[in-house]
């Protein structure tokens, strides 16, 4: 059993062997638009963060190149310590180059690439404030620089300005037409495919950066042969936007100058990322060694739980995962012989991880167990949770987790109200009774209170960190 998961191993000959959310049909019907478009164009794919992104687009960008169509991948928040986003852009292609070129002319490849870098450092030194002369000027004692002078200097840097504006759109046009020449030459002229740059974790950047990595790909890069892939979560990055430009600002209107198309992710079915989560954490190994009596389908509960409580709660992907780290800290700082009680530890894993601050209520006797329960009942969907077997057991379990201090009778007399009502269903009082049996079953194994245990077990998990 591990402790942590591990990044997701992408198969050179099979990149999506181990897609646990199903998600190759995205990719291939990604490969076809980028094959069918014939400008440039510039595409995001948008999920939430934490809902396996980058996992994709790593495995996307191994497919492109199996089907021999040139690829770029680049890690914006990597970069983002770099002053300009134009040197990181031109940096990665040239950090590339040899293995674009593998398909194409190479000889030539390197002679566009020299023109594009040679253009791009005209242009970034063009972008030097001509008005540091100023500046310089305004430390001298300008009691002794004549107003003449001042006035030469202003008429000068203006006249500096404009040419600057001529060279600059003349050298964004040259800029333009090399790179265009260096996608095309590192494809194979009998069958052309665009060079694909994904640009991968924008919405991680500095809003500075994010904006002007959107600025650069649009105004330099585009060109014909090149399709440019941004993956973030757009939510996200209209966040950052409106940092710079204020909240008042349309950002889907803002973004539509940058972006042509959206792509959006889908989310994994239901249970299926943790099924996955499970056999790569061992999980099942674990839980198939456990045959005894009341402990045999810990396993199935642990799956169940996090399942229902995964998609209850809307957990992303990380989040997942980090659920699961704790579970496994648990198991190993559980004896063999001890009971789990998975469907109560796997609520309060969950319970931690997404709602902190009513799990410390609970920890610090803050509120009472019913009063767990009931604040448990306002999430959407949980009631419909508690009326399932697995439900009504955790149920029971929720309220005599903290049952030391409190008699059986205590603990059961709503139940037995409910059981007693003439005004209770039929279906109620059976679901009633059954949580009085299961508690009953505590009481016998003396086992009321025991699930106090759990709260302090997940204290310790947690501690670790992950």
């Amino acid at each position: 059993m591990i402790l942590k998961s591990r990044d997701i191993e992408i198969i050179k000959d099979d990149p999506f062997r181990y897609d646990a959310l199903g998600r190759k049909e995205s990719g291939e019907a990604l490969t076809e638009f980028v094959l069918s478009a014939n400008d440039s164009v510039v595409v995001c794919v948008d999920a939430p963060w934490g809902q396996g992104k980058t996992t994709f687009l790593r495995m996307w960008e191994q497919h492109l190149k199996n089907n021999d169509i040139p690829t770029i991948y680049f890690n914006a928040w990597e970069s983002d310590f770099s002053d300009d986003a134009l040197v990181s852009l031109i940096g990665e292609i040239s950090a590339s180059i040899t293995e674009l070129s593998k398909t194409g002319d190479a000889s030539k490849a390197r002679e566009y690439l020299g023109k594009t870098k040679d253009i791009g450092v005209a242009l970034l030194k063009r972008s030097v404030p001509v008005a540091a002369r100023i500046a310089t000027a305004g430390a001298l004692d300008l009691d002794k620089v004549t107003e003449q002078a001042l006035a030469g200097l202003a008429e000068s840097i203006a006249k500096e300005q404009i040419e600057k504006y001529e060279t600059s759109k003349k050298s964004i046009k040259s800029f333009r037409e090399a790179i265009s020449k260096l996608a095309s030459s590192i494809t194979d002229p009998e069958n052309p495919k665009p060079l694909v740059f994904i640009i991968d974790e924008l919405d991680r950047c500095r809003p500075n950066y994010a904006i002007e990595i959107l600025e650069k790909a649009k105004h330099f890069f585009n060109v014909d042969n090149i399709v440019f892939v941004l993956g973030a979560d757009k939510k996200q990055l209209g966040s950052s936007i409106k940092a710079i430009y204020g909240e008042g600002l349309n950002v889907n209107g803002y973004l539509r100058r940058f972006m042509d198309f959206d792509y959006v992710l889908p989310p994994p079915e239901k249970g299926r990322f943790v099924k996955a989560l499970f056999k790569k954490y061992s999980f099942n190994e674990y839980f198939s060694k456990k045959n005894a009596r009341g402990v045999q389908y810990e396993g199935d509960q642990s799956l169940k739980m996090f399942s229902e409580l995964f998609e209850l709660y809307g957990l992303t992907l990380r989040e997942q995962e980090h659920c699961c780290s704790l579970l496994s800290l648990s198991i190993r700082t559980t004896p063999e012989d001890y009971k789990l009680f998975p469907l109560f530890l796997c609520f309060l894993i969950v319970m931690k991880v997404k709602s902190p601050d009513l799990y410390k209520e609970l920890i610090t006797d803050a509120i009472s167990a019913f009063e767990l329960l009931e604040r448990f009942k306002k999430e959407p969907r949980a009631s419909d949770l508690l009326l399932t077997n697995y439900g009504t057991a955790l149920e029971a379990y929720i309220v005599t987790c903290k049952s030391q201090s409190h008699s059986y009778e205590e603990i059961s007399d709503k139940y037995q109200e409910t059981i007693d009502s003439s005004s209770s269903s039929d279906e109620e009082k059976r679901r009633a009774q059954r949580i009085l049996e299961i508690i009953k079953d505590f009481d016998w194994n003396g086992g009321i209170g025991s699930l106090g245990y759990l709260l302090r077990k997940i204290e310790i998990a947690s501690r670790f960190g992950t």
